[in-house]
């Protein structure tokens, strides 16, 4: 008789659960788009923030393997001659960047444009002394120590806004240190086929530093 009452308990409460879900759709959006610690240690397979731990993973582990020669000489010698943009070699980094399928071609374009901006700057305004315009930094972490900053995120926390089902904002918070701590803000899309792909990435304005 205890065990058929027991049963019976279990049985409503499961009902009642199944209810409380299709009167109340809104909660598991609100879920979605507040993370909690559970969903930011294991995100949904095709999520923003999968997405942008995918990134970070992938940069990670083609940080070496990418080129970075973006900048030549021209008109004399290493010494003697100016900076240019090695327009081939920005093309070769783009398409490495595009094969990895975690970019979208908004994010490819703009980084195009960068390029061809600070190519025009570069022949407007020669330089062939310290660092060149608009190179002096990692593209991809937007620091001039993507390594330490690519551990920092991995070892952090990721928090979602939807914007719409179409697009998102990933804030990727590394641990707190004393003084300082890595950031970084990913702008996300959905691809044609449902994929969540980076649109942009940027660095928060309120980031203790």
């Amino acid at each position: 008789m205890r065990a058929s009452y027991l049963l019976f308990v279990l049985v409503y409460l499961a009902g009642c659960s199944t209810d409380d879900a299709a009167k109340h759709p809104i909660a598991s959006v609100a879920s979605t788009n507040l993370p909690t610690a559970a969903t930011q240690s294991v995100p949904a397979a095709n999520s923003p923030e999968q997405a942008v731990r995918d990134y970070l993973n992938w940069y990670s582990a083609n940080y070496n393997k990418l080129p970075t020669n973006f900048i030549k000489t021209v008109g004399g010698n290493d010494t003697l001659g100016y900076y240019a943009v090695n327009s081939q070699v920005t093309e070769n980094w783009l398409a490495a960047v595009q094969k990895s399928n975690l970019v979208s071609a908004t994010f490819l374009q703009n980084w195009r444009s960068y390029f061809k901006q600070y190519a025009d700057t570069l022949r407007l305004h020669p330089q062939n002394d310290g660092p060149p315009s608009g190179f002096d930094y990692d593209f991809l972490m937007l620091s001039q120590e993507a390594d330490t900053k690519l551990t920092e995120l991995q070892a952090g926390t990721f928090t979602t806004k939807l914007l719409n089902p179409a697009r998102a904002v990933v804030a990727a918070l590394g641990p707190q240190h004393d003084g300082w701590r890595e950031g970084m803000t990913f702008t996300l899309a959905k691809s044609a086929a449902g994929k969540w792909q980076i649109d942009a990435v940027s660095i928060p304005e309120n980031l203790i530093q």
